[in-house]
């Protein structure tokens, strides 16, 4: 499958791509790419199971890229 040259973008402003990755790399691609484009961004780190040890957790980041830049963004803070 050929790498999305757009980074995900999409015409539909409620859409988002979701990426999961443990390479920083990735985060700070999206991160400025999200600048450019001036799409919400939103980057959490989180702990999930590996899928052969349940009980073994690895980090990944999770990175959530906005076409709409309001719609990362928290309404009541």
């Amino acid at each position: 499958m050929p790498a999305d040259p757009t980074g995900g973008y999409v015409t539909n402003p409620r859409q988002t791509k979701l990426l999961m990755t443990q390479d920083i790399g990735d985060v700070t691609r999206f991160m400025e790419g999200a600048e450019m484009l001036g799409t919400g961004l939103q980057v959490r780190r989180i702990a999930l199971p590996k899928r052969d040890e349940p009980h073994v957790f690895q980090e990944w980041w999770e990175v959530r890229v906005f076409d709409d830049p309001h719609l990362g963004s928290r309404e009541h803070e």
